[in-house]
């Protein structure tokens, strides 16, 4: 599990908190990413170890840390680091994700612990930029143009290119680079401010009093519906129509006192709706991808819940999408996933 060294540090490091003793280790079931988690358990205090070699990652994990807690966001703090081991010491915030409270009340109303988290996410929209900035540059970046691309290409090459096998004719290509040019006007329309970028019910801890933040080493200066869009159309639970509605409504009204944003309720939900299948599309390359070039062939059985959102958001807002990608998407696409998750014994139907 870990090597004598990296034994070593973590004993040295408990030390200096003044925590004596050999501690118990069990590993984190991980997340996405290539980092490993640790719990660690001395007497009643508990601990994570994050292991990763990925240095930028490590320091932007701990200035955001820091930033969080400046504007009173709840998120694990860093004890302890050593960048050429790859080590990182932090506070243990538990082991209940919301999704789990979604899972408990799923038959009463596990949302209005939602209204929480809103609050949380105006807090970190607004952290002041020198808490986020090194020597006068900033850690973090931005979602510029060459990350838009990116993540259209995880789209494009991982779920359309590997995973279905599909060759798109020349219009085909055009609807794809009508929507991606779309993606890129409904962000730069948006106020930009800083978003977690995974801000999702397996990303929010519930703790004994607060819901505390993980996984924001990968935060940027984006629009400032991403958060909000990646709660509510969450790849990993299905929150009902029209409590999305509800929360997507008590959000334009905290950034409309905030005077964070001065637009009709209207032209929100459009940002909401083009924001949503950007992250959506990007998801689906993001799992194929996962499931293909890592072997984590367990992300397969969450793409009918992103399928199921695509469809909604087509549904609901049937004037913003281009006819050509509706086509696409009906005609090619779509039975193509059907093909491809029947091929993995996995049904569209959603438990």
């Amino acid at each position: 599990m870990l090597n004598p060294q990296e034994q070593q540090w973590l004993e040295e490091s408990l030390s200096y908190l003044s925590v004596q003793g050999a501690p118990d280790v069990e590993v984190v079931v991980g997340d996405a990413s290539a980092r490993n988690y640790y719990r660690v358990k001395l007497g009643a205090r508990n601990f994570i170890l994050c292991r990763s070699k990925d240095e930028a990652s490590n320091q932007r994990f701990r200035k955001v840390s820091a930033a969080l807690e400046q504007v009173g966001v709840m998120a694990p703090l860093v004890f302890a680091f050593d960048d050429d081991l790859g080590l990182m010491l932090m506070s243990d915030m538990g082991r209940t994700q919301l999704i789990e409270v979604y899972q408990m009340n799923a038959h009463a109303h596990p949302y209005s612990i939602i209204h929480r988290v809103l609050n949380d996410l105006i807090r970190l929209s607004q952290i002041p930029d020198p808490l986020l900035m090194h020597e006068d540059q900033f850690i973090v970046g931005r979602y510029n143009q060459a990350l838009l691309d990116r993540d259209f290409g995880l789209f494009t090459e991982w779920c359309i290119d590997k995973a279905l096998g599909l060759t798109l004719h020349s219009q085909e290509k055009a609807s794809l680079d009508a929507l991606s040019k779309q993606f890129e006007s409904a962000f730069d329309d948006q106020p930009q401010v800083w978003v977690h970028r995974d801000f999702h019910s397996r990303n929010l801890m519930l703790t004994d009093d607060d819901v505390a933040v993980i996984d924001f080493q990968d935060m940027v200066k984006g629009p400032i519906c991403y958060d909000l869009i990646s709660l509510v159309f969450d790849a990993y639970w299905l929150i009902p129509s029209q409590d999305q509605s509800n929360i997507i409504d008590d959000y334009y009204r905290l950034l409309s006192s905030e005077s964070l944003i001065d637009v009709s309720r209207e032209n929100f939900q459009r940002w909401v709706a083009v924001t949503a299948m950007q992250r959506l599309i990007k998801i689906l390359g993001i799992f194929c991808r996962l499931s293909l070039r890592d072997g984590k062939t367990q992300y397969l059985s969450d793409l009918p819940m992103v399928i199921h959102h695509i469809e909604a958001l087509h549904q609901s807002n049937t004037e913003v999408w281009p006819e050509d990608w509706l086509q696409l998407w009906k005609e090619r696409l779509l039975p193509a996933l059907k093909t491809f998750l029947t091929r993995h014994e996995i049904s569209l139907d959603l438990k």
